[in-house]
């Protein structure tokens, strides 16, 4: 990726890796695609850091069994971008079965070249 800029592109890349990296709970990808300081808010208002996702992957606590993304926008800011995402999913969350669709607003931020995830809240559609 350029240092110089972030395109709509490098955006839709890096989000397609992060659903990917989810789908199988590929930790290693998710760790490099979510910032060190990374501040989630899940739709009960709980704070997420980047170690309790992935802790949540690593013990298979979030399973995710189908799932299909859509990418609703992308606003870009200097080396920020903002990304508006639709989830429709079905699997369980700590034994507890989950379907729906979710819209999911992330932060992403150029670190050395590469975009992370550094701030994502998300919430479940009606």
């Amino acid at each position: 990726m350029d240092n110089t800029e972030i395109t709509k592109e490098h955006v839709v890349e890096a989000e397609n890796k992060l659903f990917s990296a989810q789908r199988v709970s590929n930790v290693d990808l998710l760790d490099q695609l979510l910032h060190d300081d990374l501040v989630a808010v899940s739709p009960t208002g709980q704070i997420v850091t980047k170690e309790m996702d992935l802790n949540s992957h690593k013990a298979k606590t979030m399973i995710i069994e189908e799932a299909s993304t859509e990418i609703d926008d992308i606003k870009i800011s200097g080396d920020t971008a903002l990304s508006i995402v639709t989830m429709t999913a079905k699997g369980k969350m700590m034994e507890t079965p989950i379907e729906g669709k979710f819209r999911y607003f992330r932060v992403w931020k150029r670190f050395d070249g590469t975009l992370k995830v550094i701030g994502a809240s998300f919430m479940q559609l009606p």
